[in-house]
This record gives structure tokens, C-alpha cells and sequence, in this order.
């Protein structure tokens, strides 16, 4: 990982986002862009119109315009709060603060194509008390949006420091396989414990019958059902963390998939989750995962929804 941007409203959620990223595991050499986004229409200063009333017309075009660069100085202020605050927690990080006037999530997920972001950082809530009971809008449009992975913070209860348990969700699928890269090419906290979780469906038992990339890798003649072909995927990926020195356990489970992770973030008190954008029966679709959709809508904690790019 070489670059990181960061959508910053300046929030108290995204300033815990911020804080979260002590317990990402990243690593200090990072080209950091911290990006806040004035969500007002900017009109063009040679913008001409004939309208029946063109001084009116005018002035309203130059009173837009003005309360258009006063919020854009506002947000660019935003974004340098921001990147002070972010270079007090990693002051080896090469981090600049930038501002635009767009639609904040689409404007993230460009930017991020333009800076040849590796990862995207946004908190789950923005600033409207509505978004409180929900995923913000935000932060659901930039995970779907985004071309590359995307870390959707949520506040932790704990102060930094503290152990925390990491969730994988596996599949057998190319992002699911990316998530445990990722995992596994970060510098974690000696107190950070992985938990990997299979989750054994309809859908997975079919794509052991069907000739595919999961079935030529994970299944063999011998095996009884579609558990002995999970449980061999899962062991291979917790061998390859542990040997690289991570505390890793493995959970097996049954049943529909979304519903089963959100109660594996629940009953393994999960600080975070790794999940795949797309599923093993997703591939190459475009839009997000409905089971990534569903998990990162609905889990307490912070998610990470991996591409692999």
C-alpha cells in the first residue's frame, strides 16, 4: 500500500475515523491526501445568461458564486484540521489537505481514481442526526462507488491501545482471497487477534459441483460434503497468517450468509471486518456485493471492503 485518501468532514465520526486508523495495521510510509468536499453547486465566473431580468439574473449568479467560494474556504480549512490532527498521530506520513465543491460521494470516488488511491478512509456517519440510525449516504455510495478498497470507520468503545478482534470473512472468491492479503501484509499491534470466518451455504455447496475456480482449488473426490472443502480453504488462509506471525483462530458456520456474518461481528466482538466487495457468485460484476452491502450497512464495528483490484 502506497497511497491513502481520506474523506474528511471534519465530524466527530470522521474524526474517529481518523483515531481508527491507529488499529488498521498501516504502514508509515504513506502518501496521504485528506479530502473535504463542500456539497454546493459552484457556478462558472464567465457563466452569461439572457434571461428576461438580466441584472437580477446577475446578481443572483454572483451572490451563488460567492456563498459557493466561502464554503469551498470552508472546507478547505476543514481538510487542513484535519490533516493536523492526522499528522499528530502519524507525523512520518507524507499527508496534504485539499477541498472541492461536488457531490461528496462521487467526488471521493474520483478523486481517489485521480490520486491512484490504494485505499479510501471515511467514517460511517456524516454530519445530519439522520444518518445516526443509518449507514450515511456517503459512506454507502463510496463503498459501492470506489475502484479500490474502502475502510468504513465506526467509533470504537475502546481506547487506542486496546486489543482488538479482527474479523475475515471468506469465500473462496479473488476479493475474499485480496482480503486475507491485505491482512496479512500489514504491521498489526502485538494484541490483535484474527478470526476467520467460512460461512457454508447453498451457494458455496453449489460451486463445489460446478467446475470453477473455487472447486479446482479447495475440492477434492474424496470429500463427504462441502465443509471438508471449506475447512481445508480455511486452514490454508490461517496458516499463511499465522506463519507470518498473527494470532489467528478459525469459525465454521451455516446458514444465510449476511445474517451469519452480522452475528459472527456480534458474538466474536469484532472490532472490524475484512470482507470482499464481491462474493464468490459476484465476480466481475460492478456494482457491490449484496452480502459487503449488507455488512457494512449493519455492523456495529468498522468494515473494510476489500477489492482486488
Amino acid at each position: 500500500m502506497k497511497r491513502l485518501l481520506i474523506g474528511y468532514d471534519g465530524s466527530e465520526c470522521a474524526t474517529a475515523a481518523l483515531d481508527d486508523l491507529r488499529a488498521a495495521g498501516l504502514p508509515d510510509d504513506l502518501d496521504v491526501k485528506i479530502f473535504t468536499v463542500a456539497d454546493v453547486w459552484f457556478p462558472a465566473e464567465s457563466q452569461r445568461l439572457e434571461p428576461a431580468y438580466p441584472d437580477v439574473e446577475a446578481k443572483a449568479i454572483v451572490r451563488a458564486r460567492a456563498a459557493a467560494l466561502d464554503a469551498l474556504s470552508q472546507a478547505q480549512a476543514t481538510a487542513e484540521q484535519g490533516r493536523v490532527h492526522l499528522q499528530k498521530l502519524f507525523p512520518r506520513w507524507r499527508a496534504q489537505a485539499s477541498a472541492l465543491a461536488d457531490s461528496p460521494a462521487w467526488a471521493i470516488a474520483r478523486v481517489a481514481r485521480e490520486f491512484h488511491a490504494d485505499l479510501i478512509v471515511v467514517g460511517s456517519h456524516g454530519r445530519s442526526l439522520l444518518e445516526r440510525f443509518f449507514l450515511g449516504s456517503v459512506a454507502q455510495k463510496v463503498g459501492a462507488e470506489a475502484h479500490c478498497s474502502v475502510r468504513i470507520c465506526k467509533p470504537r468503545p475502546a481506547g487506542p491501545g486496546a486489543a482488538q478482534n479482527i474479523l475475515v470473512a471468506l469465500d473462496g472468491s479473488k476479493d475474499s482471497d485480496a482480503a486475507v492479503r491485505a491482512v496479512q501484509g500489514r504491521h498489526w499491534p502485538a494484541n490483535t487477534h484474527f478470526k476467520l470466518v467460512t460461512v457454508v451455504d447453498d451457494r458455496l455447496e453449489s460451486a463445489v459441483a460446478w467446475p470453477g475456480s473455487y472447486a479446482r482449488q479447495w475440492v477434492l473426490q474424496l470429500d463427504a460434503d462441502a465443509r471438508e472443502a471449506a475447512f481445508r480453504m480455511i486452514e490454508k488462509h490461517a496458516s499463511d497468517l499465522y506463519g507470518a506471525g498473527l494470532k489467528v483462530d478459525t469459525h465454521l458456520a451455516r446458514g444465510e450468509p449476511k445474517q451469519a456474518l452480522l452475528n459472527a461481528v456480534r458474538d466474536l466482538a469484532a472490532d472490524c471486518i475484512f470482507i470482499g466487495a464481491h462474493g464468490l457468485h459476484h465476480e466481475g460484476k460492478p456494482s457491490l456485493g449484496t452480502v459487503a452491502s449488507a455488512v457494512a450497512s449493519r455492523a456495529h464495528c468498522t468494515v473494510e471492503i476489500v477489492r482486488a483490484g
